[in-house]
């Protein structure tokens, strides 16, 4: 008797059962493969390289397509005949998407001149050239990625729909987005995703800068009506610390090395003070202070950033590396003390970055009223005849009997530029959603006049423009390469600028000039000088790049006939900021050798140098390291803010020149609709009126109520 007539049926044992389904999943990817082939040479295929020719009568098409229906169906019931459950689909269609997307930037790095010259010799143009060929591959699939990370088809709409809640007047945005998102225009996503960043920054950032002591932190204590930040005598802020807005207080420190960690404030004098943090062993590279206090609502948020005139530590270069970000500086000068040159300094670099400045005299509680006044009028007239500039100083103090000096500056000075700030921010935004609107109109009119082919003459513009692009993109890249090297010839330059100040010291002695001359000072600031000349040369490089980014866009607007071009200075104004190397602080004792005229001028150059060499102090040359890091990072950080700001124009305008060179013709519903797009789109315009939510006289009075609570 068989095992079926008893009503049980023998199987396969686990692995044999498993072996079975391997099988049949793998038979089932060879069908698939079959598909791909019968796709791939149909009239539909979007292929760019297609690898079979058409061979295959469409009445054979569908025999096969029949015969792989039925394998399919015999695999399911041989696997369902067994009893063997068919696995479901574990592995995300995204994910997917994802590692493939990885392996296709992988595929474009690849073809850099870096790996290239392995094949042979590559001539400079033809570098660039491949440098700009794999630059726009690797953005595009960046994008890709980005926009598959977000969530597909909901980031733009959902960022909209949640601004538009809020009381923002985006509606004609919102119509770009849907036309952009509807007629497949994704080389508009970029610049639509910028308009939306600015609109949901509403943030005023307010810097306050000073030298050691000069009592930012006591400041900040008091305008915010708090006690949380440490304050003391000594150098104590390591990193420029973002103070903002929450309901329940905390910090937030997010390290180089290490993942970010929320925290009790109770921890902050662990990571924000030399004496707990010395050096910023910790790596610590942001500190995040969050209050309740009344005078952070609104998007105010104050940054209390390292002292400067020191270079023991590396926060000193880390301020002035944080000039471009705020949006208001506040320079706090010392009453007791004289005005300094590093004082004059953060001025000077204030406004060269375009960035308001306001000059406060702390600690003016010490002086009486006369005194006050006069030394408030020195202040000024100094910083007008070094600055060139006409600046109010606002003399304050921290003590609470003299809370109204604190109360007026913030009431008169504060609140109006922010109130300011957000009716300049709306502005801007309706240029740009007017200007983006002009520019999906002009690629809704390529597409219809697609209806015959376009010009020679309008195609050769086309090509002209991509491989103009493709080669701005390569230079983008090269100017990287460059800058790196830059910074890394420059931090093992140390002791050729220590000869060169050696050399100088001798000049200067050589000449007669010892009473004139404080060799220490001479020593420092040819090291100094070194130093900055290397910087500069970055510099140069980066404005280099930024012009010619700049020149090449607006070239190809002008040939393509778009209405939206980078303004003139648009990406000069990125390149500012650049770290300050600090006056050295190591103490120099520096002599005149005493047999070089017996050992002659080389000789004596070299024992110089030596002598300076060997009094410059181990935390000289840490900051040193440190300061050559910072200059390597803020020039990535250029670069990269170019490379998005370029790829924001560039790549609507490739897109526009590939409409041109693209045989393509539309159904007579596909015109239909683009019509319709493109008169709703020419039917709406920006809004002319500053939105209530933005309105600067309502922004003052609120803040003005907060000022007064607070």
């Amino acid at each position: 008797m068989n095992s079926e007539t008893n009503g049980f049926r023998e199987r396969l044992n686990p692995n044999q059962a498993n072996r079975l389904r391997i099988t049949c999943q793998y038979i089932d990817k060879l069908l698939g493969e079959i598909e791909d082939v019968l796709n791939s040479t149909t009239s539909a295929s979007k292929s760019a390289f297609p690898r079979y020719s058409a061979d295959i009568a469409p009445a054979q098409r569908r025999t096969i397509e029949d015969y792989v229906a039925r394998v399919r169906a015999q695999l399911i019931r041989i696997l369902d005949g067994q009893g063997i459950v068919r696995e479901k689909p574990s592995i995300p269609a995204s994910r997917a998407i994802h590692v493939t997307l990885g392996a296709i930037d992988i595929a474009a790095e690849e073809l850099k001149p870096g790996y290239m010259r392995g094949y042979g010799n590559l001539p400079d143009s033809i570098a660039t050239e491949l440098n700009g060929i794999a630059g726009e591959l690797m953005s595009l699939i960046n994008r890709f990625d980005l926009y598959l990370a977000e969530g597909v088809g909901q980031d733009l709409k959902a960022r909209l729909a949640q601004l538009e809640q809020a009381g923002n007047d985006l509606q004609l945005l919102g119509k770009i987005e849907s036309t952009v998102r509807e007629r497949g225009l994704v080389e508009f996503r970029p610049a639509i995703a910028a308009i939306l960043d600015r609109a949901e920054d509403r943030s005023f950032e307010i810097a306050v800068f000073g030298r050691v002591s000069s009592g930012k932190s006591s400041l900040l204590n008091a305008i915010l009506g708090t006690d949380v930040l440490p304050v003391g005598v000594t150098p104590i802020t390591a990193v420029p610390m973002r103070i903002t807005h929450a309901e329940t207080p905390f910090l937030t420190v997010s390290f180089s090395e290490a993942p970010t960690k929320k925290l009790e404030l109770s921890h902050l004098r662990e990571f924000a003070t030399e004496q707990e943090n010395p050096g910023n062993r910790k790596h610590v590279r942001r500190l995040v202070v969050a209050l309740s206090s009344a005078r952070l609502k609104g998007g105010v948020g104050f940054v209390d950033t390292p002292g400067l005139g020191s270079l023991a530590t590396s926060g000193a270069a880390e301020t002035l590396a944080y000039l471009p970000k705020c949006d208001l500086g506040v320079v706090l000068i010392d009453a007791g003390s004289t005005l300094t040159t590093d004082d004059l300094q953060t001025i000077i670099a204030l406004q060269q970055a375009a960035i308001p400045v306001n000059v406060l005299l702390s600690k003016a509680d010490v002086l009486g009223a006369d005194d006050r006044a006069r030394i408030t009028s020195y202040v000024k007239k100094h910083v007008a005849s070094e600055c060139n500039l006409d600046l109010q100083v606002h003399p304050v103090s921290v003590l609470p009997s003299c809370k109204e000096m604190l109360d007026e500056w913030f009431e008169n000075q504060i609140v109006p530029l922010y109130a300011r700030s957000q009716e300049l921010r709306v502005a801007s935004l309706r240029r740009k959603i007017g200007a983006l609107r002009d520019s999906v109109v002009n690629a809704l009119e390529a597409r219809l006049r697609k209806k015959g082919p376009a010009s020679a003459e309008s195609k050769d513009r086309a090509r002209a423009a991509e491989d103009l692009l493709r080669k701005a993109t390569g230079q983008i890249e090269e100017t990287r390469s460059l800058c790196n090297r830059l910074v890394q010839e420059a931090g093992a330059s140390l002791p050729e600028a220590i000869e060169k100040a050696a050399k100088r010291l001798l000049d200067s002695w050589s000449k007669g000039a010892d009473s004139q001359v404080i060799p220490e000072q001479l020593a420092r600031d040819g090291i100094t000088e070194s130093v900055q000349l290397q910087v500069r040369k970055a510099q140069v490089l980066l404005t280099a790049l930024a012009t010619r980014l700049g020149d090449d866009l607006r070239q190809c607007a002008s040939s393509l006939g778009l209405p939206d071009v980078p303004g003139e200075g648009e990406f000069r104004s990125v390149i500012r900021g650049a770290p300050v190397f600090e006056a050295m602080t190591s103490s120099l004792a520096v002599s005149r050798p005493m047999i070089a005229g017996l050992l002659g001028r080389r000789m004596a150059e070299r024992q110089l140098a030596g002598q300076i060499s060997r009094q410059l102090e181990e935390r000289f040359y840490t900051a040193m390291e440190a300061y050559w890091e910072l200059v390597r990072t803020w020039a990535d950080s250029v670069i990269a803010q170019l490379r998005t700001k370029f790829e924001t124009y560039a790549e609507s305008y490739r897109a526009q020149a590939e409409q041109r060179l693209r045989e393509r013709e539309f159904a007579e519903s596909d015109l239909d609709n683009l019509e319709k797009d493109l008169a709703a789109l020419k039917a709406n315009t920006p809004p002319t009126e500053v939105p209530r939510e933005f309105d600067p006289t309502l922004g003052a009075s609120v803040l003005s109520e907060i000022s007064r609570k607070a």
